[in-house]
């Protein structure tokens, strides 16, 4: 399979908590976004990015180290 970690947070509901973290371990926090604030899993009513980290066409295994966040914003209005 592909594993995707979230890399850039712009959405209601997402904050600096979920970078890092896989779209696989965030798809039902993705699930009761969409009720709440009009979500979709593909990024629409917001934005994230993604950095793939395995997948079958790689050699390796990316491994993120020292990767911290940084907050462009605090607004959580995901305008930011």
């Amino acid at each position: 399979g592909v594993e995707a970690v979230l890399v850039k947070v712009a959405a209601l509901g997402l904050g600096a908590s979920h970078l890092h973290r896989s779209i696989r371990e965030l798809a039902p926090l993705f699930g009761r976004l969409e009720g709440r604030f009009g979500f979709h899993v593909c990024g629409e009513g917001g934005e994230y990015e993604t950095l793939t980290l395995d997948c079958p066409l790689f050699r390796r295994r990316l491994v993120l180290r020292g990767a911290r966040p940084l907050v462009h914003s605090e607004d959580t209005s995901g305008m930011a």
